[in-house]
C-alpha cells in the first residue's frame, strides 16, 4: 500500500489591490494642467510687463530697497532677478502642464492594460497623487505626511515599497517650488556677479544649496513617514 503525500505551498497574500479611481487620474491631471498655465502666464506676464525701466523708477521712489546695494547696482540685480524668476515661473509651468497631459495618457494605457490582464504598476501614479495631495493641502502643518499617507496607502496593494513611495511623494510635492526658489535666487546670483560682489555671489550659492539640500531631505522624510502610516491603514483595512 503507497501513501501519497500533497506538499502544499504556503502562498503569501498581499491583501486587496487598491488601485487609484480613474476619476482621480482626471482631477490630478487637469489640476497639474491647471497649475502650469497658470504659473506660465504669470511667468509671461513677469516678463513682459516689467521691465528695467519700471525697475529704476521702483527704485528711485523707494519702493525697491536693500539694506547693501543702492542705485544702479540694485536696479542691476533686482533686473536679473526679475528675469530668472519670469524664466523659472515659465519653465516649471511648462513642465507641470507636460506632466499632466502625459500622466493621464499614462494611466488610460495602464488601464487598458490592467483590463487586457497585463501587469501594471501604479507606483509613480500613486507618488504623484500623493504629491498633488500635499500641494492642495499645503496649509495643512506638515502636508507631505498626508500626501506620502496616500500614495503609501494606494501601493501597499501592489508592493511593500510604502516608505519609498511617500518619500517620492514628498520630494515630488516640494520640486515645483524648489524650482521656482533655484531660478529666483539664481537671478540674486547673476546679478550680483555682474555688479562684481562675486564673493557674496558665492556666499549666497553656498547658503542656497544647504538650504535646498535640507528642505528635499525633509519633504522626503515627512513623506516617508506618510507612506509607512499609509501602509499600515492599509493593512489594518478591509480585505
Amino acid at each position: 500500500m503507497t501513501s501519497t503525500q500533497t506538499s502544499e505551498v504556503p502562498v503569501v497574500e498581499q491583501g486587496e489591490q487598491r488601485h487609484i479611481p480613474a476619476f482621480v487620474d482626471w482631477l490630478v491631471g487637469a489640476l497639474l494642467v491647471l497649475g502650469g498655465l497658470a504659473l506660465a502666464m504669470g511667468g509671461s506676464a513677469l516678463w513682459l510687463l516689467v521691465d528695467r525701466p519700471m525697475i529704476a523708477a521702483a527704485v528711485a521712489d523707494g519702493s525697491i530697497q536693500s539694506d547693501s546695494l543702492a542705485g544702479a547696482d540694485l536696479v542691476d540685480v533686482t533686473a536679473a532677478t526679475v528675469t530668472w524668476s519670469a524664466i523659472g515661473l515659465l519653465l516649471t509651468g511648462l513642465l507641470l502642464l507636460v506632466v499632466g497631459i502625459a500622466f493621464v495618457a499614462m494611466r488610460r494605457r495602464d488601464h487598458a492594460r490592467r483590463s487586457a490582464g497585463e501587469p501594471t504598476s501604479d507606483y509613480i501614479a500613486n507618488a504623484l497623487v500623493g504629491a498633488v495631495a500635499s500641494g492642495l493641502l499645503s496649509f495643512v502643518p506638515f502636508s507631505p505626511v498626508l500626501g506620502g499617507a496616500i500614495a503609501g496607502y494606494f501601493e501597499r496593494g501592489e508592493s511593500d515599497r510604502v516608505v519609498s513611495v511617500g518619500a517620492l511623494s514628498g520630494l515630488v510635492a516640494l520640486a515645483p517650488i524648489v524650482t521656482i526658489v533655484l531660478f529666483v535666487l539664481g537671478g540674486v546670483i547673476a546679478g550680483l556677479a555682474g555688479i562684481g560682489e562675486t564673493s557674496l555671489a558665492l556666499l549666497v550659492s553656498i547658503v542656497l544649496l544647504f538650504v535646498v539640500m535640507v528642505v528635499a531631505t525633509i519633504g522626503a522624510g515627512l513623506g516617508a513617514i506618510g507612506g509607512y502610516v499609509g501602509g499600515r491603514l492599509a493593512d489594518d483595512g478591509p480585505n
